[in-house]
């Protein structure tokens, strides 16, 4: 019973991408002004990995050195660019990455995904491979502002809002170094601008409207 229960939910969420989250080309502007804007925290000379990368928008929109990528979805690499390396498992999973070796981890609608004792040993995980200094990058859907549509996701296990992430990051061994509760709208389907400039003028704004994901950034300290 249990064996037809775990290969039910692997069928559910095999089809996730294709009903909940399907490739749109109009991500392309959007990320490319993102990572332009997020490109102040990320060394562009250091490696770099992203969980839950799906498309592969922001690795291959960002500037770094090394680029690793990972998903469970072994599909979804034909959208990623060339320079990126993926790693095609759970993120639940050790990292076949060097302890101490990368300058940035990001994650973007990833760990609401999450239970939150996965979510910690996701965070523990990210912290041994972050080099001291090395930052976390994480943009989450903000309970806080979305709460009647934050489980709309029918694989959203964790509801999180700016203030309680950042506290689960500080008590993960991180230190806050930049935070912006109202980052983004909740979604491409909820108003977010798809013209560049548009997204440029919307990121320009001292108070941000439809906003409905937050920014974290996170740092390893220096005597972790």
């Amino acid at each position: 019973m249990k064996e037809a229960m775990g290969t039910t939910l692997e069928a559910t969420m095999s089809t996730y991408h294709e009903i909940r989250f399907s490739y749109d080309p109009r991500r392309a502007k959007v990320w490319s002004v993102l990572a332009s804007y997020l490109q102040r925290w990320v060394n562009p000379a250091g490696g770099l990995l992203e969980l839950g990368a799906g498309y592969g928008e922001f690795s291959r929109e960002i500037r770094a050195g090394a680029k690793w990528a990972l998903d469970m979805n072994p599909e979804l690499v034909a959208y990623w660019g060339k320079d990126v390396q993926p790693l095609i498992q759970s993120a639940l999973e050790p990292l076949p990455i060097e302890t101490g070796s990368l300058a940035t981890v990001f994650a973007s609608n990833f760990f609401e995904h999450f239970t939150l004792e996965q979510g910690a040993s996701i965070l523990a995980e990210a912290h041994r491979v972050l080099r001291p200094g090395g930052r976390l990058i994480v943009v989450q859907p903000n309970f806080r502002l979305e709460p009647r549509r934050y489980f709309d996701d029918y694989t959203h296990r964790t509801a999180y809002t700016d203030n309680g992430f950042s506290d689960f990051l500080r008590a993960s061994g991180y230190r806050i170094v930049h935070a912006e509760p109202r980052f983004t709208p909740f979604s491409m389907k909820s108003g977010m601008p798809v013209a560049s400039w548009l997204v440029r003028l919307y990121l320009a704004l001292p108070w941000r409207p439809f906003a409905g994901q937050f920014l974290i950034v996170a740092e390893k300290g220096t005597g972790s």
